[in-house]
């Protein structure tokens, strides 16, 4: 009787390890998920840009404080404009990485009232600026909640002649990391530490992303201090934002025969603003901003680091309307069948 126990107990006992082994088998490991960069109701990608902007007279003091004698002149510029072109490319799209790439190009240029009042004006007046820029953001998830950001970025910058005697003068470097948390598709928020040149001279400072959809209509995209903006969806093609940037760079300035030669004119805007974000068909969108452009830096510096200032402006603040044409969706060849 004994040994029939036992084997029933044996067999009990096969048959429970043969149970958790089937059970075993037959659920599958859970798949590790992983957080995304995108938030629910923000602007579309604009994979081709082109924009011009305005901005109508305003006058400058312009003082020249490493003189002996040290003086100062009014510098009244009646149009400062610009044209952007931007491109902009998605490169890896995967769960555990996003990586895109962006490219862009600005020229300015100043057409001053009086450029014969000081040596600054002239110089001014004549100068054609440019910038070329290219740059990456690398959005590493690190699982369902938190991620890496970052961005790089290059910049080559000047006026006309300093690119015929191009140097590493001419070239800026900034980015930014970033480590944050996604809770859902509507929010996402990080800290960490940015380096640009955004009000003309480098800086370095904390970081914070937040990136949030309160509802269905409102919304707000920020990086702190770079640029923040809110944002109203009045209907599926129609946004508005309000917000402010900071914008600016740096730029090489080549005058053989005066003292400007190898120095750099570093300009820098805060820009409080309003626009209108339109989507034309499935393809196009319109973009229409206006705003306020307050000086936060628009001197000429002896060097690189921009502690020697040869020329120093204050100019008054101004109004900027600027307008551009995007393609948000490239138009694809029909199948062949």
């Amino acid at each position: 009787m004994f040994t029939t126990h036992l084997k029933s107990t044996g067999t009990v006992l096969l048959l429970l390890v043969m149970q958790i082994a089937y059970t075993q088998s037959a659920t599958p490991p859970r798949k590790k998920t992983y957080c995304n960069p995108l938030v629910s109701g923000q602007p579309a990608l604009k994979r081709l840009s082109f924009s011009y902007e305005m901005q109508p007279r305003y006058g400058a003091s312009t003082g020249f404080p490493s003189l002996p004698a040290p003086v100062s002149y009014t510098t009244n510029i009646n149009l400062a404009h610009s044209i952007r072109i931007g491109y902009a490319k998605n490169l890896v799209v995967k769960p555990k990485l996003y990586m895109s790439f962006s490219a862009g190009y600005w020229f300015s240029s100043f057409n001053v009232i009086n450029p014969d009042n000081n040596s600054f004006s002239q110089i001014l007046s004549q100068s054609r600026f440019h910038s070329v820029s290219a740059s990456t953001n690398i959005f590493k998830p690190l699982n369902n909640k938190n991620f890496l950001l970052l961005n790089v970025s290059l910049e080559a910058n000047g006026n006309q002649r300093s690119f015929s005697r191009f140097s590493g003068d001419n070239i800026l470097a900034g980015g930014a990391i970033i480590y944050g948390w996604k809770k859902s598709f509507k929010r996402m928020w990080g800290v960490g530490v940015f380096r640009g040149y955004r009000l003309g001279k480098v800086i370095h400072v904390p970081a914070l992303l937040y990136n949030s959809s309160f509802n269905k209509k409102w919304g707000v995209d920020a990086l702190l201090p770079a640029r923040a903006n809110f944002r109203y969806t009045r209907s599926p093609k129609t946004m508005w934002l309000f917000g402010y940037e900071l914008d600016g760079t740096q730029f090489a300035l080549r005058r053989p025969g005066s003292i400007y030669d190898n120095t750099f004119l570093q300009r820098g805007e805060i820009r409080p603003k309003i626009g209108l974000e339109k989507l034309i068909g499935k393809s196009w969108a319109f973009t229409l901003n206006a705003g306020i452009r307050i000086n936060g830096r628009f001197d000429l510096s002896s060097d690189y680091a921009g502690k020697n200032i040869v020329v120093e402006n204050d100019p008054a603040a101004a109004l900027f309307v600027n307008a551009g044409l995007h393609i948000i969706k490239f138009p694809t060849g029909k199948k062949k069948k």
